[in-house]
């Protein structure tokens, strides 16, 4: 009979360790971010109905991790009645506060206060676990009161000195409060006592990433993977890091993450994602088809995205805008970005006759791109669609954008606006950007030819003499190279002969600039004909000589 009773004991002892373990094994899970593994042992811990009063409590805070509000009332709905009476408070207070983080969470402030104030009464203040369950829930719920967490952890530090998740909570109060410092200090703490605690180590990457500190965020993520290599926020950071900069080494913390994760279709979506990035094109296309044969219509639509510009990338224009249109069909305008329409402009351009539904889909990439590089680059090709149409009073108007936002605009931009406004016969507007391109390069003939051209046709009587000022400037800047400037002399020279015959009759004038032509071109057979025809009317003291 004694032999029968001992037997008896330590089954029950061996059931109650088992039991224990799976809670343990539960937070284990929570502490890893595996709330799926978690929440199936917390349900078939609850299936039991002499579960522990802690499945109640984390099975509720996995859902509120997740942002399931709905699941966590219902669990908190579902607690047993002997759990919830008066004298439970002192015995069972992590089931209290699980149900006032509940709360909290749904905005009853007022109520979820009281309830902690009672249960933490009840214990008077003493409970370590109880006091850092109510503080974790103040810091980690948005309508949390943190100050009074800090006050809470202050007293749980004075039950319990060697607890690191404690300091590691008051690094999180810290953090809230936007003290990064003191944070750091108690993270710190945290590890001194629990060196393979990679929690507070993670946490201070997530500091140091929030100041943009590549260099330091990048260690203490390294070294929390060191210090537990199964810490899956670590090891999303790890490959998020070098999914930028290192393919191969994202490939890597991927692999791991993976591994150690629960399964979760998202890790195809990962997988795909990173054979994109790595140029796999043909690879990331076969891994989004699959998963779009999988899940149909639940596939998001970012994958026909993926897909097409893998296509893209391969040269297979006609199957990307293909897929770019169903991903427009299916995705939320909301989640589109400006490259998203780029690409389906660039495709347009290339496959369609109309080259009016390319400058469509790169006004919508301008409208929604706040970079002012990738701005001013659709600029840039709306104003070259203009000019391949022929429009170019519309490209006039994109160049002049272009100059506007451009940081340093150079002579080709200023050029291209001004040819773009003399094409459309805007002369007078033409006029000023060239004067613009000839304050900016005194020493170039562009400025000075177009605004000669550019009066010119204003001036078509020559009677005002408006170009004669532009071509003499003209002919100052391209004397220094007659030899390669020769077709703009011959022109200038021309003009102004023209001009000093038929407007100024003085011919002596004119038959100088044509005595210039005949040095430059012997050969120009109109030229030595007006030339001796100016001979003879001089000669006859004609003109204003």
């Amino acid at each position: 009979m004694k032999k029968l009773y001992v037997i008896l004991t330590l089954i029950l002892l061996n059931a109650i360790a088992l039991k224990s373990q799976t809670i343990d094994d539960a937070r284990k899970d929570v502490y890893y971010a595996k709330y799926k593994s978690a929440k199936n042992i917390l349900q078939s811990t609850l299936s039991n109905d002499k579960a522990s009063p802690y499945a109640w409590y984390w099975l509720m805070e996995v859902y509120l991790k997740e942002k399931n509000i709905d699941s966590a009332n219902k669990i908190a709905s579902t607690i047993p009645a002997p759990l919830l009476e008066q004298r439970s408070m002192k015995d069972n207070p992590l089931v209290f506060i699980g149900r006032a983080h509940v709360l909290l969470d749904s905005g009853l402030t007022t109520e979820a206060r009281s309830q902690m104030d009672e249960v933490l009464k009840a214990g008077k203040y003493k409970n370590p676990v109880a006091l850092l369950a109510a503080a974790r829930a103040n810091i980690e719920s948005k309508n949390g009161d943190v100050p009074w967490a800090l006050e809470l952890l202050g007293q749980a530090v004075k039950k319990d000195k060697k607890n690191a998740e404690i300091y590691t909570a008051i690094g999180d109060a810290y953090f809230r409060m936007t003290d990064g410092g003191k944070a750091i200090i108690n993270y710190d703490q945290a590890i001194a006592l629990n060196p393979s605690y990679a929690e507070p180590m993670y946490k201070t990457g997530v500091i140091y990433k929030t100041q943009k500190n590549k260099e330091i965020y990048l260690e203490k993520f390294t070294k929390a993977y060191e210090m537990d290599s199964a810490y899956l926020p670590a090891l999303y950071e790890l490959y998020y890091y070098y999914y930028f900069t290192d393919v191969v080494k994202a490939n890597q913390f991927l692999n791991a993450y993976i591994r150690h994760a629960d399964a979760d279709p998202m890790h195809g979506y990962m997988i795909t994602d990173l054979q994109y990035v790595s140029k796999k094109y043909k690879e990331a296309i076969a891994g989004a088809d699959s998963i779009l044969m999988a899940e149909g219509s639940e596939a998001q639509p970012r994958l026909y995205k993926l897909v097409a510009y893998s296509k893209a990338a391969l040269g297979d224009s006609t199957a990307a805008l293909q897929y770019m249109n169903t991903y427009f069909d299916k995705q939320d305008t909301a989640q589109i970005v400006a490259k998203d329409y780029e690409l389906k402009a660039n495709l347009l351009e290339k496959l369609s006759p109309d080259k009016a539904e390319a400058i469509v889909w790169y006004r919508k990439a301008l409208a929604a791109d706040s970079n002012k590089n990738e701005k001013l680059n659709y600029m840039i090709a709306l104003a070259n669609i203009q000019q391949e149409l022929g429009n170019r009073e519309r490209e006039s108007v994109w160049r002049e954008r272009v100059y506007e936002n451009k940081k340093s605009p150079t002579n080709l931009d200023i050029y291209k606006w001004g040819m773009a406004l003399y094409s459309a016969e805007n002369f007078e507007k033409a006029d000023s950007v060239f004067a613009l391109y000839e304050s900016k390069y005194p020493d170039k003939v562009h400025g000075y030819l177009w605004r000669a051209r550019s009066n010119a046709s204003i001036d078509t009587t020559m009677e005002k003499g408006l170009a004669v000022p532009h071509y003499k400037g003209l002919v100052e800047v391209a004397i220094k190279d007659s030899v390669k400037n020769k077709p703009l002399l011959l022109r200038a020279y021309q003009y102004l002969g023209a001009y000093e015959a038929n407007v100024t009759k003085d011919y002596a004038a004119s038959l100088e600039y044509y005595s210039k032509i005949l040095s430059l071109n012997p050969e120009d057979t109109e030229a030595d004909k007006n030339a001796k025809i100016l001979e003879k009317w001089i000669k006859d003291g004609k003109g204003n000589n």
